[in-house]
This record gives structure tokens, sequence and C-alpha cells, in this order.
């Protein structure tokens, strides 16, 4: 498939990768990117605001990511995204709680038949390629057990964070056992922060792609390999704030922009004093300013 073999995407983040950000990482040079995961019960149902989600024209290489519980609203979903979606992500990894309470996300991995079932169920209404992405166990690493039983289903590539559900995001992610599964084309994410993570997946594991999750927020320049200037991470995080205020109303778009601001000057000289003015940032103007700022402090160094 075109967008993978050797090559670096943007993951799908909930409250993360959306429009603006996908934009940014694209210019930086992600070779793909994902929607942010999107609900196939309210799809299937029609509920128009899920629809904002979804790709838009201009962007290329993306595909959509799905999560839920009942293989009718996956299968129903996947009608309507039949000329929408490059391809169509399975999420079987999130562990966020009120997502695997309703049996989505990592919940699937205490039942692989019905997580087989909405592969089958997603692959008979599309052409597209369709994927899922997963964790290596719920409470436990069985991952190989579980990309055993996945195979059956013959999806059409499989993404694997080295966390298990009940580990979330803490400690390390594992990265060592890429290369014992046998499955083809196979996905790496957790903890990919540097080019050296990048190289160690693809010379080490000879893993054939992979997500860049959290290395990738305040962080485009992952994509492309290169240390950005102080002028750099000004002008892009100013871009990307730009984006925003086009994208969402100037309020929420500002409350949305904080985690990305803090992600971009994080180790800048003066960037923790400065972060004691968050909660005062209501417009771009505000935020403009923020960074105006935090970039005369570190000039007055020079």
């Amino acid at each position: 498939m075109f967008f993978l073999k050797n090559n670096v995407g943007l993951a799908p983040l909930a409250d993360y990768s959306d429009y603006p950000f996908r934009k940014i990482a694209k210019e930086f040079g992600a070779d793909f990117t994902f929607t942010e995961m999107i609900s196939s019960d309210a799809l299937a149902q029609g509920i128009k605001k899920t629809y904002k989600y979804l790709p838009r024209e201009d962007e290329k290489n993306i595909g959509v990511q799905l999560f839920g519980h009942e293989p009718k609203n996956f299968s129903d979903s996947a009608r309507l995204l039949k000329d929408k979606a490059e391809w169509i992500d399975i999420n079987a990894g999130c562990p966020v709680k009120k997502v695997v309470r309703r049996g989505a996300g990592a919940a699937l991995l205490k039942d692989l038949e019905r997580l087989k079932e909405i592969i089958y169920a997603v692959k008979s209404q599309v052409d597209v390629p369709v994927g899922v992405k997963i964790r290596v166990g719920y409470e436990e690493n069985n991952v190989e057990n579980i990309v055993h039983s996945l195979n059956e289903s013959q999806p059409d590539y499989i993404i694997i964070h080295g966390r298990t559900r009940e580990e979330f995001y803490s400690g390390n992610a594992r990265k060592d056992y890429f290369k014992k599964l046998n499955f083809s084309p196979l996905g790496a994410s957790g903890d990919i922060f540097t080019q050296k993570d990048i190289d160690y997946y693809f010379n080490e594991q000879n893993v054939d792609f992979m997500v860049i999750a959290r290395g990738a927020i305040g962080n485009p320049w992952i994509f492309n390999n290169t240390a950005p200037t102080i002028g750099e991470i000004y002008e892009t995080t100013l871009k990307h704030l730009s984006l925003m205020v086009k994208e969402y109303e100037e309020v929420i778009a500002i409350n949305k922009f904080k985690k990305f601001l803090v992600a971009y000057t994080k180790g800048i000289y003066g960037a923790k004093e400065q972060r004691k003015k968050l909660s005062s940032l209501k417009s771009e103007k505000d935020v403009i300013e923020y960074m105006d700022e935090l970039m005369d402090k570190n000039k007055k160094r020079i």
C-alpha cells in the first residue's frame, strides 16, 4: 500500500490530530496522516457533527480511524466512507476508561472474535485497505497470540503500540518484539521521539512503517530529522495557531492550542516561567504577545 514500506506518519490522536495539526505534519514531511478517532456509532447514526472529523478535500494519504463495539455500526460507517477514506483503521488500542467501558478501543483485545467480526464487516463494504491498531495486550503482553488470531480476518496491516491497556502511557513502550511477529505489513507505535528511535524500528525490528504520536506534538521536525532554530519554533507555533483560529471559534481555538503551545516551547529559556500566563490567554493576539515576550527573553541572552 502507498503509505507503507519505510514511511513515517502522524498517528491518530484524539483531540490532537485535527485538520490544522495534520497540515503542519504534512508540511514537515509526514508521509501520511490519520484522522482523530471517530465513533462508528455516531457515524452510522448520521450525527452530522461527526462529519467535521472526516478528511478534507485537499488532503492526500490520509486514513480514517473508527472506534466502537458493534460490527453493524462499523459496517454502516464503512459504507458511508467509501468515497471519503483512502484506508480505514479500526481502533483496538485506546486505553481511556470511557471508551473501554463501552467495549471499544483496547477492550476489543479481550474479545478477539468480535474484533475479527468488525474487521470482516468493514472489509465487506469497501475496496480500500482496512487495518487495525492494537496494543500488545490488555493486562499482559500476549501480542503474538493476538496477531496470530487477527491474521485469520486478513487485515491489510496491523499497527502495534508497545504497552498494555493497563499500562496506559506509563513506563517505556516495548520495542523488541516486532521481528518475532509473523505478519506484514506491520507498523510500530510508542515512544518514538527521535531519529534514533525511528532507525531502531526500521533497522533492528524490521517494521514496515511507523506512526508517531506524542513525539510529534510540538515537534513536527521529527518528520524531516532537523533541529529547529528558536526562530523556526516561533514561526511554526504562530502558523499552527493561525490554522487553529481559522478552524475553530477563537476562544475554542486558543483553549485547544494551549497544549501545543506548551509542547512547542518546552526547553526554551523562560518557557517554564511564561507558562504561568497560560490561563490568561483568550485570543490569537494574546498568544502572539506571549510568544513575543518569550522570544524577547531569549534575545536578551544573546
